[in-house]
């Protein structure tokens, strides 16, 4: 296969990807006040006992700026508090309210049971090949990034 015709193909599904990734959880988003983003913020403060702007920056790929004013309307909305970590004044620890984890845990049962739901027709053969071309895939971004880093 051509370069040419590969990076068109990756950079297709990879839209295609992250649209319909959006669309399974619009939906779900929509009915709380919350986007796809804020969603996966939330699942990650959900996953963690511990997170700081900057640590749900590096679990999320996501600038801390960014990070931060999310975080501030996603306090605003109620789903997250912001308190200093009495250890170190200078860190502010993030953590989910009791709305949040009421939020988080009915849009994952909502999305698990929609997963769950379309799995039941496929093999288990289905998902590795999935999981293994994902990981392929990871393996190849990752390589492009890593030469991109030695040519500077």
């Amino acid at each position: 296969m051509e370069t040419d015709e590969f990076k068109r193909i990756i950079i297709g599904y990879t839209k295609k990807i992250a649209d319909s990734t959006d669309m399974a959880f619009n939906s779900v988003g929509s009915r709380h006040g919350i986007t796809m983003i804020q969603i996966r913020l939330l699942m990650e403060l959900h996953s963690s006992e511990r997170h700081t702007v900057g640590s749900l920056a590096g679990g999320t790929c996501m600038a801390g700026a960014n990070i931060s004013s999310m975080c501030k309307k996603l306090e605003q909305q109620g789903f997250l508090l912001k308190r200093r970590d009495p250890k170190d004044e200078r860190v502010v620890l993030l953590k989910l309210t009791e709305k949040g984890e009421k939020t988080i845990t009915e849009i994952d049962g909502y999305i698990n049971e929609r997963i769950a739901r379309c799995m039941a027709d496929e093999n288990e053969e289905t998902f590795t090949a999935i999981i293994n071309g994902m990981e392929k895939l990871n393996s190849l971004l990752q390589c492009i990034v890593a030469d991109k880093e030695t040519k500077r």
